[in-house]
């Protein structure tokens, strides 16, 4: 490839599209050109220019990350110095290519076990959240050239395609951009499957375009003749939600019973979407039977995406279930082009840290953000993430800790006894402390030594509460380590003297030898500091054990008689009265003319037993305040 067979966008060219940094992109386009004429390779340039495109076209961004993701390359290769680039295009600028290169090597082997985890770090790792879109617009660039790479680096393309942009794309709202790559995912990983459903696809697609067609007929008419201008549209739904579908429902493609949907958006400009909708609903819903289970109302409460739309399930022709989504234009433009301004909160609930992050790059996507609004987002940014940091291993595994946490937090984290033979560590290559505060996706790799042994200075800058109560445990476990050798020799004496080795018996041992605890006193003996032969004394000065008074049971009939004595109010047990709502227990189905009384169940009622049921006694035991006198009506028949 040559300079002359890259052709530059013209989106790229037209400054008017990106208000007054038009200047700015020419001069960065410049400084790439120069870069690849210098180093003779010309797909970085047609990448790089191409991913800028995305940005503007597809999720709308601005000139600062455009110029930032035009300048990456000559930024990585030396070429350009952050003071070069801070001092032509602005501190917004610097900051975002110094975003990407600290996500520039996550390792994908470990994305299947740490994927919330590397999200995560991922939406965190940069002060500016449009880091985040631009490497989402190289993916984007990435699968549609998927061809064009060697296969270790196609392999992990879709790995990251998958597994981290797949998800952040469905929890922005980018519907669209979601379903390219997971189509495109599926055709790379599983190619005969995806060539078969697209195959069928192709095959029905004029039998669905008929059937649709009867379908739309009747709704179209009755929505003309109640003033509505809709747009009725018939959508296949995507191949990998068709294959997902086969899966869960467990049939083959042509049992699929909502293949296909059929979408109504209302062009009518009124004040009332909802209304308008709910009207629409209820014209679709006169003609066709709904399924009232597979009713969504998604515009009463929009998705955290911001989606909104009305759907309904109902059985249109021949007995077929069709899907229907009913929507305002607007509503479809948020869902179709991810602008997502009018995205809502539910009033008077906090979101999660994480719902709110992912509202801000909406917002981002619908307003570009100036200077001064970019540095409160980040300052909010901030505050919602204060609290965590993403750590990784040398081996690319990512551990989520808290902010302020250190190397030895850190090692403890891994495994108990890394953490209590922790002598340091090496953070981004740099050998540091253990006292040494780490920073959110720093590389750590724990120094160890077999000698190395918890000691109490730990404790004034370990921050985590459960490494501070490990610390603990392992300093008294030093302090105590000939405990164990004491209790063998206190045993072996007591047994010796005839006696049993009890808690009783240790706990006078304890008072006779003027010990802190029990492991006080294993300790002393294990270090010989008292003396075996004076158990013998201590035991003597045991007094023999009280004979407790023999208590007798109280009968069942005297528990229960003591249990009613008082209780003057009594329930009549007769079927005519409706006014009580009371049930025969299963366990003894009393009957008239056997003894009863009634229980006041949490979550049944009230259920009359027999006296002689099987489970009367643990009742009146164990909730005596819900027994109640219970009597039959003394007309009813025995």
């Amino acid at each position: 490839m040559n300079r002359d067979e890259v052709i530059i966008p013209e989106i790229l060219i037209n400054s008017e599209l990106l208000t007054s940094s038009g200047e700015k992109i020419k001069t960065a386009l410049a400084i790439l050109d120069k870069h690849c004429e210098t180093t003779r390779e010309y797909l970085p340039y047609k990448e790089a220019i191409h991913i800028a495109e995305i940005l503007i076209s597809e999720l709308n961004l601005t000139a600062e990350p455009v110029i930032a993701a035009l300048l990456r390359h000559p930024f990585e290769n030396g070429h350009l110095s952050p003071v070069e680039v801070e001092k032509g295009f602005g501190k917004p600028v610097a900051g975002i290519i110094s975003g990407l290169q600290k996500i520039k090597n996550l390792n994908t082997k470990k994305f299947t076990s740490n994927t919330e985890n590397f999200i995560k770090f991922l939406l965190t790792a940069s002060e500016d959240i449009r880091v985040v879109l631009i490497r989402l617009g190289q993916c984007i660039y990435d699968v549609r050239n998927i061809a064009s790479l060697q296969p270790e680096q196609q392999k992990i393309v879709m790995e990251e395609a998958s597994l981290l942009f797949i998800p952040i794309a469905h929890r922005i709202g980018l519907y669209r951009i979601k379903t390219e790559l997971e189509d495109r995912v599926m055709a790379f990983t599983q190619p005969e499957m995806y060539d078969k459903l697209a195959r069928k696809i192709r095959e029905t697609q004029e039998d669905r375009n008929q059937y649709a067609a009867e379908f739309i007929r009747p709704l179209e008419k009755k929505l003309q003749e109640e003033g509505f201008d809709c747009e009725i549209k018939n959508r296949i739904k995507s191949i990998p939600s068709i294959y997902r579908k086969m899966q869960v429902q467990k049939v083959e493609f042509e049992k699929v019973y909502d293949l296909f949907a059929i979408r109504i958006i209302i062009n009518n400009v009124r004040e009332s979407e909802t209304a308008d909708c709910w009207r629409v609903y209820s014209i679709v819903t006169d003609t066709y039977t709904p399924n009232a289970r597979r009713l969504r109302d998604w515009i009463s409460f929009p998705k955290p995406t911001g989606y909104e739309s009305l759907h309904t399930t109902v059985i249109g022709p021949d007995g077929k279930w069709v899907e229907v989504q009913i929507r305002t234009r607007r509503m479809d433009d948020i869902a179709e082009k991810s602008l997502a301004a009018h995205w809502k909160y539910k009033e008077g609930k906090k979101s999660a840290a994480s719902v709110e992050f992912y509202a801000m790059i909406r917002e981002t996507l619908e307003k570009p953000v100036n200077r001064l609004a970019e540095n409160a987002l980040s300052a909010e940014k901030k505050a919602l993430y204060s609290d965590e940091i993403f750590i990784f291993t040398p081996n690319g595994d990512l551990k989520r800790l808290r902010a302020g946490y250190t190397v030895l937090d850190f090692a403890y984290e891994i495994h108990t006894d890394i953490g209590s033979r922790c002598t340091g560590a090496i953070v981004n290559g740099v050998m540091v402390p253990m006292r040494h505060v780490l920073k959110n996706g720093d590389t750590v790799k724990i120094l160890t030594s077999k000698n190395q042994k918890p000691n109490s200075e730990w404790l004034e800058f370990v921050r985590s509460p459960r490494v501070t109560t490990r610390i603990r445990h392992a300093l008294k476990m030093e302090n105590y380590k000939e405990s164990e050798a004491g209790k063998e020799i206190i045993k072996n004496k007591v047994i010796q003297l005839g006696e049993d080795f009890t808690d009783p018996l240790i706990s006078k041992l304890v008072v006779f030898f003027e010990c802190e605890s029990p492991l006080d006193l294993y300790q002393r003996f294990g270090e010989g500091r008292l003396d075996p032969m004076k158990i013998k004394k201590a035991l003597l000065t045991i007094p023999a054990p009280a004979v407790p008074p023999v208590v007798r049971e109280e009968t069942f009939p005297e528990r229960f008689s003591g249990v009613m004595t008082g209780k003057e109010d009594y329930i009549i047990i007769d079927q005519n009265i409706k006014s009580v709502h009371y049930a025969f227990a299963r366990c003894c189905n009393p009957a008239p003319g056997d003894m009863i009384f009634a229980f006041v169940s949490v979550t049944q009622g009230i259920r009359v037993h027999k006296t002689s049921c099987p489970n009367a006694r643990d009742l009146v035991t164990r909730y005596p305040y819900r027994i109640l006198d219970a009597r039959w009506r003394p007309e009813m028949p025995e």
